[in-house]
Protein backbone atom coordinates (compact mmCIF):
# COMPACT_ATOMS: atom_id res chain seq x y z
CA UNK A 1 0.00 0.00 0.00
CA UNK A 2 1.72 3.39 -1.10
CA UNK A 3 -1.03 4.99 0.54
CA UNK A 4 -0.87 5.84 4.31
CA UNK A 5 -3.60 7.44 6.25
CA UNK A 6 -2.04 9.93 8.98
CA UNK A 7 0.47 11.19 6.82
CA UNK A 8 1.28 14.00 4.13
CA UNK A 9 1.96 12.56 0.65
CA UNK A 10 2.43 15.09 -2.28
CA UNK A 11 -0.21 13.81 -5.36
CA UNK A 12 -1.27 14.66 -8.34
CA UNK A 13 -4.82 15.53 -9.66
CA UNK A 14 -5.77 13.82 -12.49
CA UNK A 15 -9.72 14.45 -12.77
CA UNK A 16 -12.54 15.73 -11.02
CA UNK A 17 -16.24 14.58 -10.51
CA UNK A 18 -19.61 15.37 -8.67
CA UNK A 19 -17.70 15.57 -5.26
CA UNK A 20 -14.70 16.91 -5.24
CA UNK A 21 -11.28 15.46 -7.63
CA UNK A 22 -9.21 12.13 -7.20
CA UNK A 23 -5.57 12.29 -6.67
CA UNK A 24 -2.72 10.09 -7.80
CA UNK A 25 0.34 8.76 -6.75
CA UNK A 26 0.57 7.05 -9.88
CA UNK A 27 -0.68 3.70 -8.60
CA UNK A 28 -3.54 4.80 -6.35
CA UNK A 29 -6.45 7.41 -6.69
CA UNK A 30 -7.89 8.97 -3.71
CA UNK A 31 -10.56 11.59 -3.48
CA UNK A 32 -10.12 14.94 -2.60
CA UNK A 33 -13.83 16.53 -1.65
CA UNK A 34 -14.96 19.57 -2.22
CA UNK A 35 -15.05 20.05 1.62
CA UNK A 36 -11.59 19.20 2.01
CA UNK A 37 -10.52 22.07 0.12
CA UNK A 38 -10.53 25.09 1.90
CA UNK A 39 -11.72 27.05 -1.21
CA UNK A 40 -8.69 26.74 -2.63
CA UNK A 41 -8.63 26.72 -6.57
CA UNK A 42 -7.39 23.31 -8.28
CA UNK A 43 -6.70 22.67 -11.92
CA UNK A 44 -5.58 19.10 -13.67
CA UNK A 45 -2.22 18.27 -13.34
CA UNK A 46 -2.10 19.86 -10.49
CA UNK A 47 0.98 18.77 -7.29
CA UNK A 48 -1.11 19.04 -4.22
CA UNK A 49 0.61 17.84 -0.82
CA UNK A 50 -2.46 16.55 1.22
CA UNK A 51 -3.14 15.25 4.52
CA UNK A 52 -4.87 11.42 4.21
CA UNK A 53 -6.83 10.76 6.66
CA UNK A 54 -10.03 7.42 6.77
CA UNK A 55 -13.05 8.62 5.79
CA UNK A 56 -16.68 7.54 7.83
CA UNK A 57 -16.59 4.42 5.78
CA UNK A 58 -12.42 3.51 6.70
CA UNK A 59 -11.34 4.69 2.67
CA UNK A 60 -8.60 6.40 2.63
CA UNK A 61 -9.56 10.28 1.89
CA UNK A 62 -7.33 13.77 1.29
CA UNK A 63 -7.54 17.05 2.86
CA UNK A 64 -6.19 19.95 2.82
CA UNK A 65 -6.78 20.87 6.58
CA UNK A 66 -3.40 20.99 8.31
CA UNK A 67 -4.03 18.16 11.45
CA UNK A 68 -2.78 18.68 14.78
CA UNK A 69 -0.33 15.76 14.72
CA UNK A 70 0.60 12.92 12.20
CA UNK A 71 1.09 9.15 12.17
CA UNK A 72 3.19 8.65 15.20
CA UNK A 73 3.45 11.96 16.86
CA UNK A 74 2.24 12.55 19.75
CA UNK A 75 0.53 15.67 21.57
CA UNK A 76 -3.00 16.54 23.29
CA UNK A 77 -6.13 16.18 22.00
CA UNK A 78 -9.24 17.82 23.70
CA UNK A 79 -12.52 15.32 24.20
CA UNK A 80 -15.20 15.96 21.84
CA UNK A 81 -17.23 12.99 22.01
CA UNK A 82 -18.29 9.78 23.99
CA UNK A 83 -19.95 7.03 22.18
CA UNK A 84 -20.61 4.06 24.45
CA UNK A 85 -18.99 0.67 22.75
CA UNK A 86 -16.68 2.53 20.93
CA UNK A 87 -14.47 5.21 23.25
CA UNK A 88 -13.93 8.83 22.68
CA UNK A 89 -13.90 11.30 19.87
CA UNK A 90 -10.87 13.27 19.76
CA UNK A 91 -9.82 17.16 17.52
CA UNK A 92 -6.99 16.32 15.42
CA UNK A 93 -8.24 20.26 13.59
CA UNK A 94 -9.79 17.77 11.12
CA UNK A 95 -13.81 17.82 10.34
CA UNK A 96 -13.93 13.68 11.13
CA UNK A 97 -12.86 13.42 14.89
CA UNK A 98 -10.15 10.33 15.56
CA UNK A 99 -11.21 7.59 17.80
CA UNK A 100 -9.92 6.47 21.22
CA UNK A 101 -10.42 3.19 22.16
CA UNK A 102 -12.69 2.19 25.54
CA UNK A 103 -9.51 -0.27 25.12
CA UNK A 104 -7.44 2.31 26.21
CA UNK A 105 -9.31 3.91 29.27
CA UNK A 106 -8.61 2.50 33.18
CA UNK A 107 -11.22 0.27 34.21
CA UNK A 108 -12.40 2.97 36.66
CA UNK A 109 -15.09 4.78 35.17
CA UNK A 110 -15.33 7.66 37.68
CA UNK A 111 -11.75 8.60 36.21
CA UNK A 112 -12.78 8.82 32.46
CA UNK A 113 -12.67 11.80 30.81
CA UNK A 114 -15.25 14.60 29.86
CA UNK A 115 -15.71 16.61 27.01
CA UNK A 116 -13.64 19.35 26.55
CA UNK A 117 -10.41 17.62 28.89
CA UNK A 118 -7.21 17.35 26.75
CA UNK A 119 -5.29 13.90 26.44
CA UNK A 120 -2.12 13.35 25.63
CA UNK A 121 -2.02 10.63 22.79
CA UNK A 122 -0.15 9.00 20.27
CA UNK A 123 -1.87 9.18 16.55
CA UNK A 124 -1.45 5.52 15.10
CA UNK A 125 -3.47 2.12 13.45
CA UNK A 126 -5.56 -0.57 14.22
CA UNK A 127 -5.17 -3.61 12.76
CA UNK A 128 -7.56 -2.40 9.17
CA UNK A 129 -4.89 0.60 9.33
CA UNK A 130 -7.77 2.82 10.13
CA UNK A 131 -6.50 5.90 12.63
CA UNK A 132 -6.77 5.58 16.15
CA UNK A 133 -5.18 7.32 18.95
CA UNK A 134 -3.69 5.80 21.60
CA UNK A 135 -2.94 6.90 25.13
CA UNK A 136 1.04 7.74 25.94
CA UNK A 137 1.94 5.93 29.02
CA UNK A 138 5.48 4.89 28.31
CA UNK A 139 8.30 7.07 30.41
CA UNK A 140 10.67 7.47 27.09
CA UNK A 141 7.66 9.15 25.34
CA UNK A 142 6.54 11.39 27.47
CA UNK A 143 10.01 12.41 28.13
CA UNK A 144 10.37 13.04 24.97
CA UNK A 145 7.57 14.90 24.61
CA UNK A 146 8.82 16.96 27.42
CA UNK A 147 11.91 17.89 25.98
CA UNK A 148 10.49 18.99 22.37
CA UNK A 149 7.93 21.31 24.29
CA UNK A 150 10.96 22.39 26.22
CA UNK A 151 13.09 23.42 23.15
CA UNK A 152 9.78 25.00 21.17
CA UNK A 153 9.04 27.45 24.43
CA UNK A 154 11.37 30.33 24.25
CA UNK A 155 10.12 31.20 27.41
CA UNK A 156 10.15 28.44 30.29
CA UNK A 157 8.43 29.96 33.48
CA UNK A 158 10.09 28.64 36.96
CA UNK A 159 8.04 28.19 40.34
CA UNK A 160 8.84 28.73 44.22
CA UNK A 161 7.43 26.59 46.47
CA UNK A 162 3.65 27.10 47.82
CA UNK A 163 2.94 29.02 44.39
CA UNK A 164 0.11 27.43 42.14
CA UNK A 165 0.64 25.89 38.74
CA UNK A 166 -1.74 24.46 36.16
CA UNK A 167 -1.80 20.62 34.88
CA UNK A 168 -3.41 17.70 33.30
CA UNK A 169 -3.24 14.67 34.76
CA UNK A 170 -1.48 12.05 32.34
CA UNK A 171 -1.56 8.89 34.07
CA UNK A 172 -3.08 7.48 37.65
CA UNK A 173 -1.35 5.26 39.68
CA UNK A 174 -1.89 3.56 42.61
CA UNK A 175 -0.93 6.06 44.94
CA UNK A 176 -1.83 9.46 42.79
CA UNK A 177 -1.35 11.30 39.50
CA UNK A 178 1.26 12.25 37.63
CA UNK A 179 0.32 15.47 35.80
CA UNK A 180 2.27 17.04 32.83
CA UNK A 181 2.70 21.03 34.19
CA UNK A 182 2.48 24.23 32.36
CA UNK A 183 6.17 24.76 32.57
CA UNK A 184 6.79 21.25 30.73
CA UNK A 185 7.57 19.05 33.79
CA UNK A 186 6.22 16.03 35.71
CA UNK A 187 3.99 16.45 38.77
CA UNK A 188 2.98 14.20 41.13
CA UNK A 189 -0.16 14.54 43.16
CA UNK A 190 -0.85 11.93 46.08
CA UNK A 191 -4.09 10.55 46.64
CA UNK A 192 -4.20 12.46 49.81
CA UNK A 193 -3.67 15.69 48.90
CA UNK A 194 -6.59 15.35 46.16
CA UNK A 195 -9.81 17.52 47.51
CA UNK A 196 -11.88 15.06 45.19
CA UNK A 197 -11.38 12.18 42.13
CA UNK A 198 -9.58 13.52 38.89
CA UNK A 199 -10.36 12.50 36.07
CA UNK A 200 -7.66 11.63 33.03
CA UNK A 201 -7.52 14.53 30.83
CA UNK A 202 -8.36 16.86 33.19
CA UNK A 203 -7.07 20.43 33.80
CA UNK A 204 -6.40 21.53 37.21
CA UNK A 205 -4.31 24.21 39.52
CA UNK A 206 -2.50 22.84 42.40
CA UNK A 207 0.25 24.25 44.81
CA UNK A 208 3.71 23.50 44.80
CA UNK A 209 4.80 21.33 47.91
CA UNK A 210 8.42 20.10 46.81
CA UNK A 211 10.80 20.96 44.25
CA UNK A 212 13.25 18.33 42.85
CA UNK A 213 16.43 19.10 41.12
CA UNK A 214 15.31 17.74 37.84
CA UNK A 215 12.34 20.08 37.95
CA UNK A 216 9.62 17.84 38.73
CA UNK A 217 7.15 18.70 41.63
CA UNK A 218 5.08 17.21 44.22
CA UNK A 219 1.73 18.80 44.62
CA UNK A 220 -1.31 19.66 46.87
CA UNK A 221 -4.83 20.75 46.35
CA UNK A 222 -5.22 21.74 49.88
CA UNK A 223 -4.57 25.20 51.59
CA UNK A 224 -1.59 25.45 53.78
CA UNK A 225 -2.81 25.00 56.94
CA UNK A 226 -2.69 28.07 58.52
CA UNK A 227 -4.60 29.65 55.45
CA UNK A 228 -7.40 27.70 57.06
CA UNK A 229 -7.56 30.24 59.84
CA UNK A 230 -7.94 33.48 57.21
CA UNK A 231 -11.36 35.14 56.58
CA UNK A 232 -12.17 35.20 52.62
CA UNK A 233 -10.61 38.31 51.67
CA UNK A 234 -7.08 37.08 53.12
CA UNK A 235 -8.06 33.95 51.38
CA UNK A 236 -8.32 35.51 48.21
CA UNK A 237 -5.05 37.93 48.53
CA UNK A 238 -3.01 35.11 49.83
CA UNK A 239 -4.20 33.15 46.84
CA UNK A 240 -3.32 36.01 44.41
CA UNK A 241 -0.05 36.75 46.01
CA UNK A 242 0.78 32.83 44.97
CA UNK A 243 -0.07 33.55 41.66
CA UNK A 244 2.14 36.30 40.95
CA UNK A 245 0.02 39.08 42.06
CA UNK A 246 -3.06 37.98 39.13
CA UNK A 247 -6.06 35.50 38.57
CA UNK A 248 -8.60 34.91 36.04
CA UNK A 249 -11.86 35.27 38.22
CA UNK A 250 -13.42 38.70 39.07
CA UNK A 251 -17.01 39.39 40.44
CA UNK A 252 -18.90 38.64 36.81
CA UNK A 253 -17.22 34.92 37.32
CA UNK A 254 -19.89 32.36 37.27
CA UNK A 255 -21.04 30.63 40.58
CA UNK A 256 -19.86 27.48 39.56
CA UNK A 257 -16.16 28.41 38.73
CA UNK A 258 -16.15 30.61 41.90
CA UNK A 259 -16.83 27.44 43.89
CA UNK A 260 -14.85 24.97 42.08
CA UNK A 261 -11.80 27.51 42.59
CA UNK A 262 -12.38 29.10 45.76
CA UNK A 263 -14.73 26.55 47.49
CA UNK A 264 -17.04 29.97 48.47
CA UNK A 265 -20.58 31.12 47.20
CA UNK A 266 -20.33 33.68 44.14
CA UNK A 267 -21.55 36.39 47.75
CA UNK A 268 -18.73 35.25 49.74
CA UNK A 269 -16.62 35.79 46.60
CA UNK A 270 -18.51 39.36 46.15
CA UNK A 271 -17.75 40.78 49.58
CA UNK A 272 -14.32 39.65 49.91
CA UNK A 273 -13.51 41.50 46.65
CA UNK A 274 -15.76 44.08 47.93
CA UNK A 275 -13.54 44.86 50.63
CA UNK A 276 -10.10 44.24 49.07
CA UNK A 277 -11.18 46.83 46.15
CA UNK A 278 -12.33 49.41 49.07
CA UNK A 279 -9.18 48.88 50.45
CA UNK A 280 -7.22 50.01 47.61
CA UNK A 281 -5.29 46.22 47.44
CA UNK A 282 -6.73 44.88 44.25
CA UNK A 283 -8.35 46.18 40.61
CA UNK A 284 -10.04 44.36 38.02
CA UNK A 285 -9.89 44.36 34.18
CA UNK A 286 -11.17 42.38 31.50
CA UNK A 287 -12.18 39.42 33.42
CA UNK A 288 -9.26 39.52 35.59
CA UNK A 289 -8.23 40.57 39.51
CA UNK A 290 -4.64 42.22 39.86
CA UNK A 291 -3.41 43.11 43.08
CA UNK A 292 -2.94 46.92 42.93
CA UNK A 293 1.30 47.22 43.80
CA UNK A 294 1.65 45.55 40.04
CA UNK A 295 -0.67 48.66 38.38
CA UNK A 296 2.27 50.31 37.28
CA UNK A 297 4.18 47.64 36.54
CA UNK A 298 3.71 44.64 32.99
CA UNK A 299 0.42 42.86 33.40
CA UNK A 300 0.92 39.24 33.84
CA UNK A 301 0.55 37.61 30.47
CA UNK A 302 -3.46 35.94 30.36
CA UNK A 303 -2.58 32.90 28.64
Amino acid sequence: MSLISGTYQELTVERDSPFGYFLSDGKEDVLLHYSEMENQTITIGQKLNVFLFNDHKGRIAATLEQPKICLDEVDFLEVKDYQGKMGYFLDNGLDKQVLLPIAELPEEKEIWPANGDKLLVKLGHDKQNRLLTFLVKDDTQIQSYIAKQGTNDQVVKTYKKNEFMKGIVIRHLTVGAHLYLENHQIGFIHKSEQLHELRLGQEIEARITYIRDDGSVNLSMKPLKEFSRLDDSEKLLHILEQRRGAMPYWDKTPPDIIMKQFNLSKAAFKRALGKLLKDGLIYQEDGWTYIKKQEDNKKPSHS
